[in-house]
């Protein structure tokens, strides 16, 4: 009896943090490895069917392009005419090697090659730029925001209301702050009575999200007003030019808060580890403020003086800009393989993104463009080369993929 090895896996959908695989296995499964053959065991999730207890038997000579990385093996099989990468995840790195061990070791050349251009890739950044501190700021800042003006809103609806809202001086006067923080304390002081109350929740998320009876549109746009959003009447015509920078950080409701957030958490690791955190933080402002020049010109050319503008994709527009400004450079240390990657990850969301702009109203597409265009310039100014030096200082290894 030929001998042979069982090893107990994980098998997941295609995604940014999981390997995908050709077979459409999910959940927990097996793999037999035999001299000659590789026999994979699992479930088959399949649109409108129940899920299917499935195996599959792989020749070992179709198979290649054999990796590790961290506790998943990838490879390749040379029979699949769709999907034509295998993975799937093992209880660890050791045993994710031992499973690799098994496999043959034939890589393609082309294969090899974009493997270790990304490795590069990722090694460089590591180099230069092992965290990113600046993101987490950016995410928490906005969030906060939005939270402190939630618990404002709440100062304010509360019945009966201990202060009159109305519009204040703006946040230059001391008044002004003095009565944001006494409303936001109001909000605060609500939160007990709130939590014991479950059916106060479904007032709130409405609250949240901006929509339904609970709160009164003309109060949420006066208050995004009072906070700093981007209207030309005040912007230019009170000379509050400040409000190109605030209204980067506001967002109108908690559904635009965080799909702005996911974007910039997706998007900004790259890009800030890319630039450098420093680098990272003036591409966002400057590309945010020429979102918010834009938004206003536009404004001003419609004659919509009204208008107000708020919001942190402007900005995030801006840093893709800027990403692709980078990765276009000559001396940018970004491989092609990685450049052909991230132009080809980029276009989609572009141009569904300004697309979409067009044909949803309460979408400020001026604010994108120019964010993505003030970005893109920005860049070019702002980057750097992400070749380490010919002696570099002795750095921890990364835990990366590791071919076999």
């Amino acid at each position: 009896m030929q001998d042979s090895t069982s090893f107990d896996v994980r098998f997941h959908r295609a995604s940014a943090n999981w390997p995908g695989n050709a077979l459409l296995f999910q959940g927990a499964g097996q793999v037999l490895i035999e001299p000659d053959f590789v026999t994979l065991h699992g479930v088959s999730h399949r649109s409108f069917r129940f899920p299917k207890r499935e195996r599959h038997r792989l020749r070992m000579v179709d198979i290649l392009n054999v990796r590790v990385e961290g506790p998943d093996v990838l490879f390749h099989v040379s029979d699949l005419e769709r999907r034509r990468e295998i993975g799937f995840s093992t209880p660890d790195r050791a045993s994710a090697r031992a499973i690799a061990a098994l496999l043959p070791e034939r890589w393609t050349d082309e294969f090899k090659l974009a493997y270790t251009e990304r490795e590069t890739f990722h090694d460089r950044m590591d180099y230069w730029s092992p965290s990113t501190p600046a993101i987490w700021t950016l995410l928490a800042a906005n969030i906060l925001i939005f939270l402190a003006m939630w618990l404002e809103l709440q100062g304010i609806l509360k019945p009966p209301p201990r202060l009159p809202f109305k519009p204040f001086p703006g946040w230059g006067a001391h008044d002004a702050v003095l009565a944001h923080a006494q409303l936001m304390a109001q909000g605060l002081g609500r939160l007990p009575g709130m939590l014991a109350e479950p059916k106060q929740w479904w007032t709130q998320i409405a609250a949240l999200g901006g929509w339904g009876k609970a709160v009164n549109p003309a109060v949420l746009k006066l208050q995004l007003l009072e906070w700093g959003s981007n209207m030309p009447l005040l912007t230019l015509g009170a000379s509050q030019h400040w409000r190109l920078l605030t209204s980067m950080f506001l967002h109108g409701n908690l559904l635009h808060l965080l799909f702005n957030m996911f974007t910039l958490w997706q998007v900004g690791q790259l890009c800030e580890r890319v630039f450098g955190s420093a680098r990272f933080i003036g591409l966002y402002l400057l590309a945010g403020l020429c979102g918010s020049l834009a938004s206003l010109v536009w404004n001003l050319l419609t004659h919509h003086a009204g208008g107000n503008s708020v919001g942190a994709s402007g900005a995030i527009f801006g840093i893709i800009g800027g990403l692709l400004a980078f990765i276009g450079r000559t001396n940018s240390g970004v491989p092609p393989t990685v450049v052909q990657d991230l132009r080809g990850a980029i276009a989609p969301f572009l141009l569904f993104n300004i697309a979409a702009g067009f044909v949803y109203p309460h979408t400020d597409n001026a604010a994108h463009i120019g964010g993505l265009v003030g970005g893109y310039l920005a860049g070019h100014l702002l980057a750097r080369s992400l070749h380490v030096p010919a002696q570099p200082t002795p750095r921890r290894p990364r835990e990366g993929g590791d071919p076999c």
